[in-house]
């Protein structure tokens, strides 16, 4: 694996860690810390978590199988494969928790971040895809690394309404 494979791979994880860490600030310093959660704030808030951690750990898959001396081209094959599923079950697992009544209906979860949210796990599902069968694109690193920065743009979104939701309503008082 290239040593610029590498740097990447930590930086997106460095990035995770950073997403899921502030996000637990939020909460603590945003009054959610006393089990003040709307079942919205709790989904958004357990896709961020989900999404960053999972892709932090996912960072580390490929960088543990080079320590194991393994072959570039089922490196990422593998690692792909991992990723591909994981992504496919949440799509799964979120689809069916969205369909629950308490999370739909007006001022709940915000339409178009719905659509980015499965658009991107639909990319990383292909992307790995891809990369597992290594056909239509050569094996490597790039896909596998764009995968995870498409998991980490909704974490990073969640992240983003779970602060300025309370800002906004808190400039209407």
């Amino acid at each position: 694996m290239s040593e610029h494979a590498i740097m990447v791979l930590l930086g997106i994880a460095s990035v995770a860690v950073t997403i899921s860490g502030f996000s637990g600030v939020v909460a603590v310093f945003g009054g959610r810390a006393l089990g003040h959660w709307l079942p919205h704030e709790r989904f958004r808030m357990m896709n961020m978590l989900i999404l960053s951690l999972g892709v932090c750990l996912f960072c580390f898959v490929p960088l543990t199988e080079e320590l194991f001396h393994v072959s570039e081209q089922f490196l990422w094959q593998s690692s792909s494969l991992f990723l591909g599923v994981f992504c496919a079950y949440y799509f799964v697992y979120a689809k069916v928790k969205i369909q629950k009544s308490h999370l739909r209906g007006p001022g709940r979860l915000i339409e178009w971040v719905r659509i980015v949210f499965f658009t991107c796990l639909a990319l990383a599902i292909a992307l790995q895809t891809l990369n597992a069968a290594g056909n239509v694109i050569v094996r490597g690193p790039g896909p596998f690394i764009a995968g995870l920065i498409f998991l980490l743009i909704p974490a990073a979104l969640q992240f983003a309404l779970l602060v300025l939701e309370p800002l906004g309503s808190a400039a209407k008082e």
